[in-house]
């Protein structure tokens, strides 16, 4: 598939989201899967659909529980989304994403925290422009704290902190390299906690780290609820 041009001649890059939130959410609590608990008014996993769709997604495949799917489904009526059954681990959920995605082998693929609602539309193109010039991109911040190397409950070192990063997402490859690296993984027996942990094993490719120009946090436990919803109302407005 060929991709329109820019106004200067250069080829905007089109990308298909991939979205895993097959996950229960049991450190969130609650007596139902976390991505359809109402954050400022409305699904968590709906805010987030949102945001990719009006950063230009071309189309976004979606991961969720099996018994979820009918539920799932009513939350964006936009022929652009499409659900699938999630795998029994985040890894599993993104190949099942991939094997239901349009996008051809060249394409860009982006991958997406389902409980990541707040991401910038912003911000997710600046990581699709990074990743149409490099093997990939990942978007996230530079670490700001002091890190502490601690064994045994005792602090033996300070890290140096000023070649580290916090990886959030989305992060952007091909299809093709993208299912490669979890194709290689798998046989490997190896889990990443992300898709950059697995394309990183591939020799010779260039990954590159994109500042998230804007507060992105991941929903994970009750207590992350006021921030989360305070950045939504705030976008609203």
């Amino acid at each position: 598939m060929s991709a329109p041009d820019r106004p200067g001649g250069r080829p905007v890059a089109i990308v298909h989201g991939l979205v895993p939130a097959a996950g229960r959410g049991e450190r969130f609590g609650g007596g139902e899967p976390k991505q359809f608990s109402l954050v400022a008014g409305r699904p968590l996993l709906a805010w987030t659909l949102e945001r990719l769709l009006a950063a230009g997604a071309a189309s976004l495949t979606v991961a969720v529980p099996a018994d979820q799917l009918d539920r799932a489904r009513s939350l964006v009526a936009d022929e652009r989304v499409l659900f699938v059954a999630g795998g029994d681990s985040r890894q599993a959920s993104v190949r099942l994403c991939l094997a239901a995605c349009p996008a051809d082998p060249d394409e860009l693929v982006l991958v997406h925290d389902g409980a990541r609602p707040a991401v910038a539309p912003r911000d997710v193109r600046a990581c699709v422009e990074a990743a149409a010039g490099a093997d990939g991109a990942v978007l996230g911040r530079p670490v700001s704290d002091t890190l502490k190397l601690v064994a045994g409950g005792a602090i033996e070192a300070t890290v140096d902190r000023s070649f580290l990063f916090r990886a959030e997402t989305p992060q952007v490859f091909s299809r093709e390299l993208l299912e490669r690296a979890l194709d290689e993984a798998a046989a490997a027996g190896f889990v990443g906690t992300d898709e950059a942990a697995a394309v990183e094993r591939l020799a010779g490719v260039r990954l590159v780290a994109v500042t998230a120009s804007r507060p992105n946090p991941k929903l994970t436990a009750a207590s992350d609820l006021p921030l989360v919803a305070a950045l939504l109302r705030d976008s609203i407005g």
